[in-house]
């Protein structure tokens, strides 16, 4: 079977689907952390800026995976990665049962960011090979709809467990999760057939050739500001909602898990309209989701404790739907930009400048919460900086990654 006749094959939903699964074993993980941030919180008895050091750590190693996965990526293959990522993910996370201080956290928190970030730089491979370019939004967005899937997952299934069992517990029966499900991609995962998984040549300049575009660069600046908002949503919401609006954590937690439901709706319907509506165009639809999104933070700013629960609810749950859905949006964007032969690269680049706005962000909203005793100034900041990084978006000038691939 040809490259071109794979992209007629129905098994390219069929392996979609296994990626798919893999990824959210892996953001069950990734995603529990900050789920369960208030019971970690308490437990290790951490301040604010500690938290989000938690955050940044977690995604530091993520940061450093990004574009090292993603060359190997494009020279072997992503099944490795499907496979063994999440495996690793699993093992790594059980090492929480020693961390009994917030240093002993740390490393076990960098391993496990190593391994998670590893999952992502495989996606923009897949999709260009299996997919023609009319489906790769929508299929895009399906594969990352798996991380806020696996994000609601871990906040309705995780809490009631710690709860019960207590928050390592918690951790360890996802990490046993994710090496079923790692185990069962082993076996049934295929590449897309007749992808040149040797193009060294290209690899040698791919790096410093991205990094001269300024279209690649208006990708990077709204990943890294709107991938360091969205971990400022995950991280700093239960918390904001139960110390701010006094909201019981259960119910709070419950906010956020439909908040990443709609996360993860989002990123079928953003990668839907890009294909249709937008006529396979990523940029406007990446505007319309950075407009929308300042408009909702400002709301999320002004909550208090009389702030009713339908409006709280409402707000968390379009907030999931905009801040929780255009990554798979900005991985079409700049896997279409760059081609297939480097496509691994380009996302591995993208998803490493994403996990350093994660790593600079959380702590500095935390900082900002910490020195004025109020969320309401961190919100604004956020706002502030996603409005800058909507300018650049006129930079990528799309329909050119389509001669490389």
């Amino acid at each position: 079977m040809s490259n071109l006749d794979s992209k007629g094959s129905k098994r390219r939903w069929f392996f979609l689907g296994i990626a798919a699964a893999s990824q959210m074993s892996v953001a069950i993980i990734r995603m529990g952390i900050p789920a369960l941030m208030p019971l970690i919180k308490e437990g290790l008895r951490l301040t604010r800026t500690e938290v989000g050091f938690v955050s940044s750590v977690l995604n530091g190693g993520a940061a450093v995976a990004g574009i090292p996965v993603g060359k190997a990526v494009d020279r072997l293959g992503e099944r490795w990665v499907i496979a063994y990522v999440a495996m690793a993910s699993g093992f790594f996370i059980m090492g929480v049962n020693w961390a009994s201080t917030f240093m002993m956290l740390l490393p076990v928190l960098l391993l496990t960011g190593v391994a998670t970030g590893s999952s992502a730089p495989a996606g923009g491979k897949a999709i260009i090979g299996w997919f023609p370019e009319r489906e790769r939004g929508t299929a895009m967005g399906l594969r990352q709809m798996a991380t806020p899937l696996g994000g609601a997952i871990a906040a309705m299934t995780l809490p009631p467990l710690a709860l019960t069992f207590g928050w390592r517990f918690a951790f360890v029966f996802a990490g046993i999760f994710a090496i079923g499900i790692g185990l069962g991609a082993l076996y049934l995962y295929k590449e897309p057939p007749g992808l040149d998984l040797r193009a060294g040549e290209a690899q040698a300049t791919g790096f410093k050739e991205l990094l001269l575009r300024k279209d690649i660069w208006a990708v990077l600046i709204y990943v890294f500001i709107l991938a360091g908002g969205q971990w400022c949503y995950l991280t700093y919401l239960l918390l904001y909602l139960t110390e701010n609006v006094h909201l019981p954590l259960t119910l709070a937690g419950s906010l956020l898990a439909v908040g990443q439901l709609c996360g993860a709706a989002g990123r079928i319907v953003w990668g839907f309209l890009s294909d249709r509506a937008a006529g396979g165009r990523r940029g406007p639809v990446l505007l319309l989701i950075g407009l929308v999104t300042v408009f909702l933070i400002l709301v999320t700013s002004l909550f208090s404790p009389k702030t009713p629960v339908w409006l709280v609810s409402l707000t968390v749950a379009l907030l999931g739907l905009t801040l929780r859905g255009w990554n798979g949006l900005t991985l079409t964007l700049a896997s279409e930009l760059v081609g297939v032969q480097v496509a691994g690269l380009a996302v591995g680049l993208t998803n490493t400048v994403g996990y350093v706005g994660i790593i600079a962000l959380p702590p500095v909203f935390g900082f900002l919460v910490d020195q004025t005793n109020s969320y309401r100034l961190a919100w604004m900041v956020l706002a502030g900086m996603i409005m800058i990084a909507l300018v650049p978006l006129r930079w990528a000038k799309e329909g050119k990654g389509e001669n490389q691939a």
